[in-house]
């Protein structure tokens, strides 16, 4: 089965769209800020869930890096901010999505060359009370006693996520100036490939964050017909639609007086119903088709074994037959089943193989001291012969005669 995690939704947020990125901004950091560019101010500061907030690659506050954003932008239908939007498993304490999140920020500047916001967003009570008390900023509850109801299914769909927002030019880490364009990500060919890339380096993060906790749960981000293809997935699985804020809420109300009995949420039940069975059906078939190749793993290896054993009976009677020498060697040089031994007559060895009732020869020669040895009594052997001294030589002078 699929991790209710393995989901990372990839936006842009163009002005042609109505998109704002200083008011993106100040929703996904719970604050308020005012854009310079339309002289207006975003206030989201009084709305709660926020569980953390950090810039990567930009040393000025959030609300001047979206300011700048906009100001380089000139286009009327420029996009101005690319969103990551990835699911969070709820496996993983609130350190550890930090840490996570952080890392794939980084990962982010150090391919693409951008400035990053990264907020983590809490999940959603399932009392309307508490939930409208929690996105107003009104729940009354201490820090550690809040952060365990998050984790509690029976108080929170435990729907942790993030925003990851990106520039969409290169930003100077020095300067904070902007550059240029990051154009592989929009273009028809490369674009899709690094999207691919993307969501696949999240998922390896995101996988390696829960095994470092000991979970072996693990998300996947492929799609149904990817996984088919590659022998991961049933066929004919369906895939949900993505409900939305508004249609989620209103799900979540219906399910709270009994059952969703809207037409979605209809449809939505039918499909889980639909793909349980269809990956329950499929796993049951691999379990099914696994034991069979093992069993047909194990008759095959009997027969081999089998005929192994019956081609060394038949090769010792042939060397047993031998009239000569000649014979022997012949029927050696023919044989599949004798392994010589390193020392001795191989013709020898050969014929004292067959005359055993053992199908297998010993490859090593017994254990030389295997026998007991009394320390007391005990004479080393004698050591190799000592060399000969080397000459020493001596330097002797001469007074020569002279000449006459």
């Amino acid at each position: 089965m699929i991790h209710p995690a393995s989901r990372l939704e990839v936006v842009i947020h163009s002005r042609a769209d109505g998109r704002n990125a200083v008011k993106s901004a100040a929703y996904c950091a719970r604050a308020s800020y005012r854009d310079d560019r339309v002289g207006m101010r975003f206030r989201a500061g009084r709305t709660g869930g926020l569980l953390s907030h950090e810039l990567i690659n930009w040393k000025g506050d959030a609300e001047a890096l979206w300011n700048r954003a906009e100001q380089v932008e000139t286009r009327s239908n420029a996009r101005v901010i690319r969103e990551l939007r990835p699911s969070l498993p709820a496996e993983l304490p609130l350190a550890e999505q930090i840490r996570l999140v952080r890392g794939f920020g980084l990962w982010l500047r150090d391919e693409y060359g951008v400035a990053v916001q990264a907020d983590i967003h809490a999940p959603r009570f399932l009392d309307r009370v508490e939930e409208r008390l929690h996105q107003t900023g009104k729940l009354d509850m201490p820090r550690e006693k809040y952060l365990e109801a998050l984790y509690d299914p029976d108080l929170t769909n435990r729907n942790f996520h993030a925003h990851i927002l990106m520039t969409t030019r290169e930003v100077c880490p020095i300067h904070g100036n902007f550059g240029a364009k990051t154009r592989i990500l929009d273009d028809r060919k490369a674009g899709p490939h690094e999207i691919m890339r993307l969501r696949q380096e999240w998922e390896k993060r995101t996988n390696a964050a829960l095994k470092r906790v000991g979970s072996n749960a693990k998300v996947d981000l492929r799609s149904y017909k990817t996984m088919t293809r590659e022998g991961d997935a049933p066929e004919g699985l369906i895939a949900q639609d993505h409900l939305g804020p508004r249609r989620a809420a209103r799900s979540r109300r219906l399910q709270a007086q009994g059952e969703d009995t809207s037409r979605a949420g209809k449809r939505r039940q039918a499909v889980r119903a639909f793909n349980e069975f269809t990956w329950q059906s499929w796993m049951v078939l691999r379990a099914l088709e696994r034991e069979k190749s093992r069993r047909e793993a194990e008759a095959i290896a009997r027969d081999r074994e089998a005929a192994r054993k019956k081609e060394a009976d038949a090769e010792r009677h042939r060397l047993q037959s031998s009239q000569s020498a000649e014979d022997a060697g012949e029927v050696l040089g023919n044989a599949t089943q004798f392994d010589s031994l390193k020392t001795g007559s191989e013709l020898a060895q050969a014929i004292s193989w067959a005359l055993q009732a053992k199908n297998e020869l010993p490859s090593e020669p017994p254990d030389e001291f295997s026998s007991p040895v009394d320390l007391e009594t005990y004479e080393a052997p004698p050591g190799p012969p000592q060399p000969r001294p080397v000459l020493e030589v001596k330097v002797r002078r001469v007074r020569g005669q002279r000449s006459r």
